[in-house]
């Protein structure tokens, strides 16, 4: 008998780390005959994009109406700075008598599933099938009144795992019982990469060009860039930003504003690239810069830190020698001095970085240490391990 699936993002058209999470999970569990369905009532083409985005094998999933109804908050990329919490909310108001229909209508549907697996916004759904698996990509915080406990802590009782994308994640998780929570690293398809014989004098940052959550900090990124660039105005680098923008790039408040921010210096920018735009661009680039969580304090709003970084992975695989903040789950990939640096200031990013370009030789026996330590987020062991919390 074919088992049934149903997976749910509220962010799927964002197509963020989160969301290849969220279809590799969908992916393996197409590999292993379920027949998987998305609830979703975006753009209906949005799998195919996400084929190319994240080479992924997508073909066979059925998209659903959503029956969960959260809709992301516009908001403006520039001006509303401010925002630290869910970006996500009810599609409507509802009544007592709506809200309970709702519920009854959840439930025909969802108890039909052997297995959801629901990457949550922040809140914790109420969950039918046989196995209910609670995906918490980031470690919010939750504000809860007595009430909102209470409706919790009953909510919480009809998930068999949660699963966290790493072991800071997992610190912040407080409403669920010790053992029902579990920390499974995010896969990499690290057979896919691969580390060019003829490496160019790049530094790359790949992350989507917008400022909420764990903002990925591209502009702390060009003023380092920009201080490296006036120590010595020969030098023969450059820097190449890379990643998604939900809106076209002209629409992008927040990308024409980093646009303005590197004028007349040596950088590019590379928007929505397709899966064999960015392997190549990882191929031939050396250094590898990131900045999410930079100025955050981490336990205060560990939601604006850097929960993972598979991006990070992805370039150490390539070859790439990573510098990292030294904050949330990227001090659980980088090990300071050993495949990579950590940095806490801008000013010791730039440090690091020039000792790096003026030492080739020691950047190339990072570049085969940080090769061999990402090996062990390979698709296959995710896939080994997803099963084993199932109990498959």
């Amino acid at each position: 008998m074919t088992l049934k699936a149903a997976i749910y993002d509220p962010y799927l058209d964002t197509l963020g780390g989160g969301e290849r999470y969220c279809l590799s999970v969908a992916e393996i569990l197409l590999k292993n005959k379920y027949h998987v369905d998305i609830f979703w009532s975006g753009n209906q083409d949005i799998l195919s994009i996400a084929e190319k985005r994240f080479n992924l094998n997508l073909e066979k999933i059925n998209i659903v109406p959503d029956i969960f109804g959260l809709v992301p908050v516009k908001i403006d990329l520039i001006e509303d700075t401010n925002l630290k919490t869910i970006h996500s909310r009810p599609l409507a108001t509802q009544n007592l008598f709506q809200k309970l229909k709702n519920i009854y209508q959840k439930y025909k549907i969802l108890s039909q599933y052997d297995l959801v697996f629901y990457l949550s916004d922040g809140s914790i759904p109420l969950l039918f099938s046989k196995n209910n698996l609670l995906h918490i990509q980031v470690p919010f915080i939750l504000k809860e009144n007595y009430l909102d406990k209470i409706l919790n802590l009953f909510k919480a009782k009809f998930i068999n795992k949660v699963i966290c994308n790493s072991q800071f994640t997992s610190k912040f998780i407080n409403n669920f019982p010790k053992d029902k929570v579990n920390v499974l690293y995010p896969p990499v398809d690290v057979e896919k990469f691969s580390s060019s014989d003829r490496k160019e004098n790049i530094i790359l940052s790949v992350g989507r060009f917008d400022n909420i959550l764990n903002a990925k900090k591209q502009d702390v990124l060009i003023e380092a860039f920009k201080k490296i660039y006036q120590n010595n105005r020969e030098i023969n680098w450059k820097l190449i930003l890379m990643g998604g923008s939900r809106n076209s790039p002209e629409k992008n408040n927040y990308l024409n504003h980093l646009k303005k921010l590197a004028a007349s210096l040596p950088i590019e920018f590379i928007v929505n690239p397709e899966f064999d735009e960015l392997k190549q661009i990882y191929s031939k680039s050396k250094i590898y810069w990131h900045a999410a969580g930079f100025g955050v304090d981490e336990y205060l709003h560990p939601e604006e830190t850097e929960h993972f970084g598979m991006t990070v992975v992805e370039a150490m695989d390539s070859g790439l020698v990573p510098l990292v903040v030294a904050k949330g789950g990227l001090t659980e990939i980088v090990t300071e001095s050993i495949n990579g640096f950590t940095w806490q200031s801008i000013d010791e990013l730039v440090a690091k970085t020039q000792l790096l370009i003026a030492a080739p030789g020691e950047l190339d026996k990072l570049s085969k240490v940080a090769h061999s330590s990402s090996q062990i987020f390979s698709k296959e062991n995710f896939e080994s391990k997803f099963f084993d919390l199932i109990g498959q």
